[in-house]
């Protein structure tokens, strides 16, 4: 591939949101995969230990022939198969993004990342896919959450929000962001009095989110494990690791 070649694609790339593979970065696997849904636990496509959770090729990215880009597949938690959006475990990145940088997407694949909203509108268009959270409070009890329903707006509809079909032991923090506008600091979309994303934190301000009337039941783009990040079952809990992650209809699993 030629130097030309490369700027344009990486370009390509940003320009629907989708994350290009940074420096310094490796794939897990040499195989081109069409999904991560090829990850899954009842795919053929690799043997069991070959199917590793990782970053891979994905070509096809919303269903343009002339892109590909790279994903982090979990291929262990709910039978594989999930394309991962986020991730937030040790505070390396920043979260206190704008608008473009949510859309476009930041971080690294490998650490602390946010996938992007025109990638996650482009990619869940359709409807039907899933969307899990797999969560780790600050007493080291894991849990995750499931919904059957999850899809992402246009740029025009502010990326709103569409999520549903919970499953899960506690209750439903995702519930109350139903419907929601995206806000940032520098766009603020929700419905409270004042700029949710700007709250919480004198000098650091909350990062960009699906904000409600109050603002938050779940904050996983906050500030670094601040104490208010998650609402479950009457108490609020700190979000030292949280991993968000999506598939597709009809994924073989």
């Amino acid at each position: 591939m030629t130097t030309t070649t490369t700027i344009t694609t990486i370009i390509l790339l940003l320009a629907i949101g989708i994350l290009p593979l940074s420096s310094g970065q490796q794939t897990n696997s040499t195989h081109v995969i069409n999904s991560c849904c090829d990850l899954g636990y009842g795919s053929f496509t690799f043997s069991r230990k070959t199917r590793q959770s990782g970053i891979y090729v994905i070509p096809n990215v919303c269903r343009d022939d002339h892109l590909e880009a790279e994903a982090y597949c979990d291929t262990i938690n709910g039978g594989g198969g999930w394309l991962v959006v986020q991730r937030r475990q040790d505070g390396s990145v920043d979260f206190n993004r704008n608008w473009i940088e949510y859309e476009n997407g930041f971080g690294k694949l490998n650490g602390e990342f946010w996938y992007g909203l025109r990638a996650l509108h482009c990619l869940t268009d359709q409807g039907g896919w899933e969307m899990r959270m797999d969560i780790e409070l600050a007493n080291g009890t894991k849990i995750f959450l499931h919904y059957e329903q999850f899809k992402v707006a246009s740029a025009k509809d502010k990326y709103k929000l569409t999520v549903g079909g919970f499953q899960g032991i506690t209750t439903d923090p995702m519930a109350v962001h139903n419907e929601m506008n995206f806000t940032t600091k520098d766009s603020d979309n929700d419905s409270y009095m004042r700029n949710c994303a700007l709250l919480y934190a004198p000098g650091s301000p909350s990062g960009g989110w699906w904000h409600y009337i109050h603002c938050f039941e779940v904050a996983p783009n906050n500030f670094y494990n601040f104490h208010v990040g998650i609402f479950l079952n009457g108490q609020w809990h700190s979000l030292p690791f949280i991993e968000i992650k999506i598939r597709p209809p009809k994924c073989n699993i």
